[in-house]
């Protein structure tokens, strides 16, 4: 982990250096630009779009391209898109690391094609993008920030929601989240952050990630994740009994009641007595508590569908 941040703050320094030569009102009217040149692009037929159009000059495409480019005047749309998309991943790091950012209220200083959810408490910070693939995956572009004290640091996040695996150092979801929610306990602040993508044409995926900061890092204390054919929310969160509630109906895509902390990998049902032959569907429910640690299981229920 400590070596993933080492890199990430070798790439921010960069930024934070280019950051500081311009005011902050400059640095967001050069990321809402290219946003909202952002928000024009399509992944879809044979486009081709002009360096003007983009904002872009060819010293622009020969950093993007590490090549000379003497005869390009327009980019295709996958071209363009990428180009775009390094842009405004270079702007919002400028933006975030000015020394002014602490004082921008981002969700009314950004072009709404960005996506901005925080905590409760102002510390912790999503930014997504729709990644406009062409596809029916909706993948997004994902950037996790926290404010510690004066100054945002920058936590890389994973393209896969098991975070738990030894070659994954990092904690937080690649594809953004829609909430944070937050609570003291025990002294610290505790993070609770929900999402979900649309993987398929029918194929959904929610998750939720328990997270805490301390010594300059954030500890993953529980994450669980659902895939269905439905696109229903199905994680639940009470602030009253810190309690995380779980309804989903099982499907081809999940196939059993599964009550489970990722990182415990336990309570799963299975029924020896079920015919393997016989197709069942279930309603099923989890229902987790705050222990003071982590989100332990307190209940589940399995039900058969009966057609």
């Amino acid at each position: 982990m400590k070596r993933v941040i080492n890199i990430l703050f070798f790439i921010v320094s960069i930024h934070s250096i280019n950051a500081q030569n311009k005011s902050v009102k400059k640095v967001l009217t050069e990321l809402n630009g290219y946003l909202e040149v952002y928000e024009k692009l399509t992944p879809h037929g044979d486009n081709y779009y002009s360096l003007a159009f983009l904002k872009l000059k060819k010293q622009d495409l020969i950093n993007e391209f590490d090549e000379p480019l003497t005869q390009v005047d327009s980019l295709s749309n996958f071209d363009a898109l990428a180009v775009i998309q390094s842009k405004i991943d270079n702007s919002l790091r400028q933006v975030l690391l000015h020394k002014k950012a602490k004082t921008i209220n981002f969700r009314t200083a950004l072009r709404h094609n960005l996506g901005v959810v925080k905590s409760e408490d102002n510390k912790l910070y999503n930014f997504s993008l729709f990644e406009k693939t062409g596809g029916s995956y909706h993948s997004f572009l994902s950037w996790m920030f926290y404010l510690d004290g004066n100054d945002f640091i920058e936590f890389p996040v994973n393209d896969n929601w098991s975070l738990n695996q030894d070659d994954k150092p990092t904690v937080f979801e690649a594809n953004g989240y829609d909430m944070i929610k937050s609570f003291i306990a025990n002294n610290k602040m505790r993070y609770l952050l929900f999402g979900s993508t649309k993987a398929c044409g029918a194929c959904f995926v929610e998750f939720v990630t328990f997270v805490h900061f301390e010594n300059g890092e954030f500890i993953l204390d529980f994450e669980y994740a659902v895939d269905s054919r439905s696109s229903e929310s199905k994680l639940f969160f009470d602030a009253t009994n810190l309690s995380l509630s779980v309804f989903y109906d099982t499907d081809d895509l999940t196939t059993e009641c599964y009550c489970s902390n990722e990182l415990d990998d336990e309570n799963t049902y299975e029924d020896e007595d079920d015919d393997i032959d016989e197709i069942k569907n279930y309603t099923c429910s989890c229902l987790f508590i705050y222990d003071g640690g982590t989100f332990k299981l307190s209940k589940q229920v399995k039900e058969v569908i009966k057609n």
